[in-house]
């Protein structure tokens, strides 16, 4: 995917906003907006906001995104987003990430006279047929904060990794090997969260964990870098054997440093009784 390629399609979305009457506004967000600008390669995704008056009537046919490219693929979100959304990646690998807003979308923020957490990331008004941005606040480059979790929530979390553990050894024995890479998945999300707690508990400034994973080498330490090398597994029996140790090994220490940095207690009791278990039945080599 070349530069030029990247900046031809967002001139096409320009083209087409600048001659559509329903549109009243486009604004960029995302890596591409964002003030500092280091996240941005020639994979990175165009994050775009559209405003217009009828956004339903812009969500009631995809046909408009054909406008700007041949599409490879795209996805419709509605449910459970905050406005309707199309995910779309265009030939040659560009992928553009459109929301379709009304104009409250923007008055919202004005009669707050401040930015949500999106637009303080980083924003850019590609195009203003009204004048409605006019108002919005510079970005701040900023980003929310995590909270540290509660005692509840931290056992919570704790709990149910090591409920999704004991299941991990029956299903390998039993040769059921895909289920057992559903329960490990499950384990690998609850470790991520904790990855979070700690990175934020251990660091003494504002940490941006982003989402998914997102830049995790950035703001995990080296030893957890390392150590995550050895979390994921083949499929084979032998190797899945091998990456649940190396999950349960980095969980118990990132969750019983995070919880001294946080100030609450490690539930080690799950922890013993289920390390155990699994310890007798892991096959010796």
């Amino acid at each position: 995917m070349s530069a030029g390629s990247s900046s031809g399609i967002l001139e096409r979305i320009i083209d087409w906003a600048q001659a559509n009457p329903n549109v009243i506004a486009l604004v960029m967000t995302g890596s591409r907006a964002h003030a500092h600008g280091k996240s941005i390669d020639e994979f990175s995704d165009f994050d775009l906001e559209i405003i217009a008056e009828d956004a339903d009537h812009l969500a009631a046919s995809d046909d408009w995104l054909r406008s700007f490219g041949q599409i490879w693929v795209s996805l419709s979100l509605s449910e459970g987003q905050a406005y309707p959304t199309r995910l779309v990646f265009y030939e040659g690998g560009m992928k553009v990430d459109f929301r379709l807003c009304t104009r409250e979308r923007i008055t919202a923020m004005l009669d707050a006279n401040a930015l949500d957490d999106l637009y303080e990331r980083g924003y850019r008004v590609l195009l203003d047929k009204e004048g409605v941005t006019s108002g919005l606040p510079e970005a701040s480059g900023s980003f929310p904060v995590a909270k540290l979790p509660t005692q509840q929530q931290f056992s919570a979390v704790v709990n149910e990794f090591w409920f999704e553990a004991a299941h991990i050894p029956r299903y390998l024995l039993r040769d059921e090997l895909w289920v057992a890479k559903t329960r490990d998945w499950t384990m690998k999300q609850l470790l991520l969260q904790m990855l979070e707690w700690h990175a934020i508990a251990r660091q003494d400034r504002p940490v941006d964990v982003w989402h998914i994973g997102t830049h995790m080498k950035d703001w995990a330490d080296e030893q957890t870098w390392q150590e995550l090398q050895a979390i994921y597994s083949h499929f084979a029996a032998r190797d899945s054997w091998e990456g649940l140790i190396a999950t349960i090994t980095l969980f118990r220490r990132l969750a019983n440093e995070a919880a001294t940095a946080i100030g609450i207690e490690y539930p080690s009791g799950p922890d013993t009784s289920i390390s155990s278990y699994i310890s007798g039945l892991q096959p010796r080599r």
